[in-house]
């Protein structure tokens, strides 16, 4: 399967996907129908939320597979240009004694100081221009092999090039198809929620008092309370092993709450590779923005191993999703575009594996 046939099959889910929206109910409809149809339309967007996640990390990885393309392409030409300059010089110097052997001249020549009346010193002569001129043909035929083989390098480059562009345009396009549809199922929510709470605005006055009864007793224990000035009051208690993966778990927990936005790596919004490499880089150490290449970058250990500061990867090679773990079985993770940065529970179930940041 080509790559522009993988982008269609992202597309073709999409598809699927809005077709078969639940249609929208009469307004006298009950409210326990329109909730379920609210909750249908939310879990369809969730859904393509964690379809943008993937797409957004293969896009990643096409762009710095054509990065890497592109930067051999030019050290290719580079080097052509080197092998091409040393076969003219080459000629050039076979040229020049060529013509000094002709001549009989030539203040270089070991040979000046012989005596060409005589035959075996002709001889001697001959023979020394056979020699050189041999190992000059030897060095240009060496030279025009290396030049034909840049040539099959660069040649392969091109065509690395050209399917990662191609792969890049073709995931850039399913992803906007299915933020499309995303946006189409937003606003048929919209008119669900709006329908919901026309219903809920007709409740009995005994519904509203208990509302209001629930409301004042949550506010009179929320104001009980203690507050922490630490974080947010569910941020597990884990100490880091070590000051680096410290650093990079603050980091990770002061985001929370801010956006998701793919390619994007701070301040105010991030995908998930974007955050996982930020937070390192507050710690000092370098990730690549893809969460494949992360996972090439760490090292593997088991879900038993973990610790804060280390990562957790989701689908082959982690090229689908990276999440930054914070201890007490919790993550911060730039999850989708719904939710943003939050906090949350592993996933040991689903998640491929874990890696431990080097450094």
């Amino acid at each position: 399967m080509n790559l522009r046939a993988k982008a269609s099959g992202f597309i073709a889910i999409t598809l699927v996907t809005a077709g078969i929206l639940p249609a929208v109910t009469a307004q006298g409809a009950p409210i326990d129908d329109k909730r379920r149809q609210a909750a249908a339309l939310q879990a369809q967007i969730d859904a393509n939320g964690d379809k943008i996640v993937t797409l957004s990390e293969r896009l990643n990885g096409a762009r710095l597979r054509l990065d890497r393309a592109q930067a051999g392409i030019v050290e290719a030409e580079r080097r052509t240009a080197e092998a091409q300059a040393e076969t003219a010089r080459v000629k050039h110097l076979l040229n020049a004694r060529a013509i000094e052997i002709y001549k009989g001249a030539g203040a270089s020549s070991p040979l000046d100081a012989m005596d060409v009346d005589s035959v075996a010193d002709l001889g001697a002569r001959s023979q020394y221009a056979a020699a050189a001129a041999d190992r000059d043909d030897a060095l240009l035929t060496k030279l025009q092999k290396a030049r034909e083989d840049l040539a099959d390098q660069k040649a392969q480059l091109e065509q690395q090039r050209a399917a990662a562009a191609a792969e890049r345009d073709a995931t850039d396009a399913a992803r906007r198809e299915i933020e499309r549809a995303s946006a189409g199922q937003k606003a048929l929510l919209s008119q669900v929620n709006g329908e919901i709470a026309t219903l809920m605005a007709q409740e009995t006055a005994r519904r509203d008092a208990e509302a209001r009864a629930r409301a004042a007793a949550t506010a009179t224990q929320n104001a009980a309370a203690p507050r922490r000035t630490t974080g947010p009051v569910n941020f597990p208690d884990v100490p880091a092993p070590n000051a680096r993966a410290a650093t990079a778990v603050a980091f990770a927990k002061a985001q929370v709450g801010k956006g998701y936005r793919y390619a994007t790596s701070g301040p105010d919004t991030y995908d998930c590779s974007g955050l996982t490499a930020s937070a390192w880089a507050a710690a000092g150490v370098s990730l690549a923005h893809y969460s494949g290449a992360q996972w090439q970058q760490t090292v593997h250990i088991g879900a038993g191993d973990l610790q804060a500061g280390d990562l957790i990867f989701y689908g082959p090679g982690g090229s689908n999703h990276v999440e930054i773990y914070i201890g007490g079985g919790m993550v911060v993770s730039a999850s989708n575009p719904a939710t943003g940065v939050k906090l949350s529970a592993v996933r040991y179930g689903t998640a491929t594996g874990y890696g431990r940041v080097r450094g």
